[in-house]
Formats: structure tokens, C-alpha cells, sequence
């Protein structure tokens, strides 16, 4: 049975008794409740969530630079800059599947490596938007759907090894978010290979299971409205405006309304 949010409220104290026992007394960790309940919504028991917050804390400290406060709009114009490029967007006015899970649109063919741009930049401009889905509780309630639309992907200029490898090995065990399902649209052949590898290294048996490659967006009609898409995937919808989406957020940044996960573990000793 499905725990209620009420219920995930009143194992808030209990959580923080039991991360200050384990050696936790970081105040930007034990005074973040929205950050606390994200990982309680994600594992709900006191146990399992210290635990997951504390595998969090580990990730960090060992991934320096990735996910910390110097990950803002207002403060890294190379972030703005990739975050333009469109690589990753997530809930195109707000859209959600049929059950409530958002939904993040990846189109690789939009990662043009031969810009510039780095492991590090991709893979910080990913974790700017995975922030932003985990200012919603859905991301753990009803989990999220990718739509990984592969149509002009080519492996030479849009991939890296580094890339899935850094972002996968973070969220998977660390980062308080579910999986409901990946859709792999309009594989190329050579993509295949591809996925199998980094799937069998990265991925839990659980999210493989959730993978599943089509061929039309026409095969998402019972997940999601077809409609409520951008035009360039069959839906009625213009796509929409990054750089409003990118001003929205720097607002946010500026005014301290924006809601981040960075600030989790980052008290100086």
C-alpha cells in the first residue's frame, strides 16, 4: 500500500535523529526538509532513506564540481550555453503521461561534441535539469519518462563514453528519483550494440526492464497524449522556449526561490 504524504511528514524527525546518530551534522542537510522528504518519497522508511542520503553525500564529495552551488544559470554561461542547445528538456508545458509521470525529451543529435563542449559541461547541464525535476514530488511518486528520440543521433559527434557514465552512475543509488519507463524512439542500428553495453554496466535490472524501443511516437498512444507533443514528434505543440524556461529559473536563482538539491552537503568544515 502506498505510503501517504503525511506519513512520509512524520518520518521527517526520525530521519534526521537518525542521520545525526550516524555522524551527519551538516545543517544544510538536516535543516533542507524539502530535500529530506524527496529522499523519504523515494525510499520510505527512516533506514533506507539515511542510508541513500548518505550514499548522496558520498557521491558528492567525490564528484567535485558536478553538482554543487556553481551549478546556476547566473553564474556559468557555459551551462546557459548547452542548455540552449536543447539536448534535454524536461515537461514541455508541464506534460506529464496519462498516470502523472513527467515526461524529459533527450535528443542527442542536438550534443554536438566538435562545439566544444565537454564531459563535464554535458553532464552538468543534465544534472541543472534533473535539479529542477526533483523540485517535484512526482519525480519520486509516479517517476519520471524518458523520451530518448534517437532520429539523427550520430555516435562520432553526439556521443562520449563519459558522458552516460558520469550521469548514470550518479543517479542510479544516489539521487532521490524513479524510472517509470525509457522510450527509445528510432534507434539506429549501431545504437543498438551501444545501449546493450552501457545499460549492462550502468543500469539496475529493474530500469532495463523499462526500456523499450519503438519506432513511432504512434506506440506512446496509450501513455501519453499524442497531441500535447512538440510538432517536430507529431504533436500539435510549437516547442518551447528554452530561453524563457532558462530566464524563468534565473529569476529564481536571483529572488532564492529556486528549489535545488545542490545545496545538500555543502557546509564547509
Amino acid at each position: 500500500m502506498p505510503i501517504s504524504e503525511d506519513q512520509i511528514k512524520e518520518l521527517l524527525p526520525g530521519l534526521k535523529e537518525a542521520l545525526a546518530e550516524r555522524g551527519v551534522n551538516d545543517r544544510t542537510v538536516l535543516d533542507d526538509d524539502a530535500a529530506l522528504l524527496q529522499f523519504l518519497r523515494w525510499k520510505p522508511t527512516v533506514t533506507r532513506a539515511s542510508e541513500r542520503i548518505r550514499a548522496f553525500l558520498e557521491w558528492k564529495k567525490g564528484n567535485t564540481g558536478l553538482f554543487d552551488e556553481s551549478l546556476r544559470v547566473t553564474r556559468d554561461e557555459e551551462l546557459v550555453r548547452l542548455l540552449r542547445s536543447k539536448v534535454i528538456v524536461m515537461g514541455t508545458y508541464g506534460l506529464k503521461t496519462k498516470e502523472g509521470s513527467p515526461i524529459l525529451i533527450v535528443r542527442l543529435r542536438n550534443n554536438d561534441m566538435s562545439d566544444g563542449r565537454t564531459v563535464e559541461g554535458v553532464s552538468r547541464m543534465m544534472f541543472y535539469t534533473i535539479d529542477r525535476l526533483l523540485e517535484l514530488p512526482e519525480s519520486c511518486d509516479d517517476g519520471i519518462t524518458i523520451l530518448l528520440d534517437l532520429r539523427g543521433f550520430n555516435p562520432a559527434k553526439n556521443a562520449h563514453v563519459g558522458i552516460p557514465k558520469t550521469i548514470f552512475r550518479a543517479i542510479f543509488g544516489h539521487f532521490p528519483i524513479r524510472i517509470k519507463n525509457i522510450y527509445l524512439l528510432n534507434a539506429p542500428f549501431v545504437f543498438h550494440a551501444t545501449f546493450r553495453m552501457i545499460s549492462s554496466l550502468f543500469f539496475p535490472s529493474k530500469v532495463k526492464a523499462r526500456c523499450h524501443f519503438i519506432k513511432s511516437v504512434d506506440a506512446l498512444k496509450d501513455v501519453l497524449d499524442i497531441e500535447l507533443l512538440p510538432r517536430d514528434l507529431n504533436g500539435k505543440n510549437d516547442d518551447f522556449s528554452i530561453d524563457e524556461w532558462i530566464e524563468k529559473h534565473r529569476k529564481r536563482e536571483l529572488d532564492g526561490t529556486l528549489v535545488t538539491m545542490t545545496n545538500v552537503g555543502s557546509q564547509k568544515s
